[in-house]
């Protein structure tokens, strides 16, 4: 089996920092994604896959991992912000 030391939030992030310009660029991020989430009308706790949709339509280069984490930091789960917990998609 092949494994890889990054775990999927390290990855979000280096796509995050890749797409929005270096070490604000997280923050930069879900600035932009509470932006097009508002502008779409949607809430990002109450439905994280069109909010993900959204994101990811809205940025075509913006990946899975990404889409996800920027969703569930604008959702205001810690999981996304800090080190993920148990029941985290984003599991380290």
């Amino acid at each position: 089996m092949i494994s890889s030391s990054r775990t999927p939030s390290d990855r979000a992030r280096a796509q995050i920092a890749q797409l929005f310009g270096g070490e604000q660029g997280e923050e930069r991020a879900v600035a932009w994604a509470r932006g097009v989430l508002e502008h779409a009308g949607l809430d990002a706790s109450r439905a994280p896959l069109r909010s993900m949709r959204a994101l990811r339509r809205a940025e075509r280069r913006l990946g899975l991992v990404a889409g996800r984490y920027l969703v569930e930091a604008v959702a205001g789960r810690s999981d996304a912000t800090g080190p993920a917990g148990a029941g985290s998609p984003l599991r380290d």
